[in-house]
């Protein structure tokens, strides 16, 4: 996992000075950055997700001493104007910084609906200029998750939360990662998708296909009913996301961050053919949920239009199976 917050609920326990008279800092840089990400999200990314480019785009910024708010309509308390953002042509809001770290990578509902992204800058996230556009993308993707009808009311109904309030089940369930005939079923599975990924578009795609889908089926039996719920879940939610980033990432207008995709595309590839569920926990389902979206996106394109609709990849995968039957794969993507 690279330091995300899924749900965020935890910082409710935070407390934030409201305390006025912060100034704009690092954002008069990463205003035309930002401007470029929310432009391209109206455009290309609504090819790619119906929604996505319109979804709430608020935005965090933890700046040194400062924290700057860009693009939210609803102003939470203790944040002071700071005048209009001329790149983005957002209001801007400042405070200064409240107990949240300057690491932070996340979309969370900070200060109720609609979602916020909130990071630290290229800096103090320790990350290049085009992964930090990059992540952008991902956690943008997750605001549109979160804006779906019902999303909290519908993962709560999963059932999963143990009694807990602060959305950290998301993060802490206690799926058993550490048990060796689990260990060994994933271990296998993944190889098994690893392989179909790499038949995409050859003769050999439909028998790949079904070998991992029985892994799949094995996978699920090892583990259990209610801890592969949560695990297909994080598919649905985290691997989906990462397929984005890529997706997007690779179509983005700067080429820098066009190699960062590719690079982080080529990495997940990598770990589908050696996995580590041990070592790796709950952060092996970003690239075995990416390879689980590659093969839908093969064999049906329009996989995307049923995606909010469930909570999990598995009903995807089989009517994606069902159109691939018999024949080669198609979008390698």
């Amino acid at each position: 996992m690279e330091k995300r917050i899924v749900l965020g609920l935890l910082l409710t326990a935070i407390s934030a000075s409201t305390s006025a008279g912060a100034a704009p800092g690092t954002t008069e840089k990463l205003g035309p950055t930002l401007a470029q990400v929310r432009t391209f999200s109206a455009d290309e990314g609504e090819r790619v997700w119906p929604g996505y480019g319109k979804a709430p785009f608020g935005f965090l910024l933890i700046d040194g001493k400062q924290e700057v708010l860009l693009c939210r309509d609803q102003v939470p308390n203790g944040f002071t104007a700071a005048g209009i953002d001329s790149a983005t042509g957002c209001k801007s809001y400042a405070r200064p910084r409240s107990g949240m770290p300057d690491k932070l990578l996340a979309a969370m509902p900070l200060f109720g609906p609609p979602s916020v992204i909130v990071m630290g800058t290229p800096q103090s996230t320790g990350r290049a200029e085009p992964s930090w556009i990059r992540t952008i993308l991902h956690e943008h993707f997750h605001q549109w998750q979160y804006a779906l009808p019902d999303y909290f009311a519908r993962t709560h109904a999963l059932d999963l939360h143990g009694g807990d309030t602060t959305g950290m089940w998301v993060l802490n369930y206690a799926f058993p990662y550490d048990r060796p005939e689990v260990i060994a079923a994933f271990n296998a599975a993944s190889l098994k998708l690893s392989a179909a990924v790499a038949a995409r578009g050859t003769p050999q795609f439909g028998r790949a296909f079904a070998d991992y889908m029985h892994a799949r089926a094995q996978l699920a039996a090892a583990a259990g009913e209610k801890n592969w719920r949560y695990f297909e879940f994080q598919l649905w939610q985290e691997g989906v996301a990462r397929w984005t980033e890529i997706r997007l990432g690779k179509w983005y207008p700067r080429a820098d961050v066009r190699e960062t995709a590719a690079r982080l595309e080529q990495a997940t590839l990598q770990e589908l053919a050696n996995p580590v569920m041990a070592d790796k926990k709950r952060e092996v389902v970003y690239a075995y949920g990416t390879g689980e979206a590659m093969l839908i996106q093969a064999c049906w394109p329009q996989w995307r239009e049923e995606y909010p609709k469930a909570l999990a990849l598995g009903p995807l995968l089989d009517t994606a199976r069902t159109r691939c039957v018999g024949g080669t794969a198609g979008e390698r993507g």
